[in-house]
């Protein structure tokens, strides 16, 4: 049994449920009232890249309880490296888009500091293989 994998799956498992059903209701307060128009089809394309982002959480928390507790992986360390590379590439996004995205969000890192979790989880991959 890997218990860093399995600690970082029952990271992204928390993360997911938080992801899928919590934020997932807050979003919809952002909804436009009215039911067409661009406004509405752009909500609708940010609302779908939510829950892509839900999905991605859910697929790594799945592979990561496969490394924990399985040997159906042939090369884990190899595909723990590859999932570390995706987190840490999403932290960099999210805190590039922070320090490109304005002034007054430049402030907020650590409020907004999803980047946090995806550097903490690429770390805890790493660490795994």
């Amino acid at each position: 049994m890997n218990l860093v994998a399995a600690l970082a799956g029952g990271l992204t498992l928390l993360a997911f449920g938080v992801h899928a059903l919590v934020g997932a209701s807050e979003f919809r307060d952002f909804a436009p009232t009215v039911s067409s128009g661009q406004a509405r089809t752009k909500w609708l394309q940010a609302l779908a890249g939510w829950h892509w982002v839900s999905v991605d959480l859910l697929a790594a928390t799945v592979l990561l309880f496969v490394v924990a507790f399985t040997d159906l992986v042939a090369h884990e360390p190899t595909a723990l490296l590859l999932l570390a590379g995706y987190f840490a590439l999403a932290g960099v996004a999210w805190l590039g888009t922070l320090v490109v995205a304005g002034r007054g969000v430049r402030r907020r890192y650590l409020a907004l500091g999803q980047w946090l979790f995806c550097f903490l989880v690429a770390g805890l991959a790493v660490a795994a293989a």
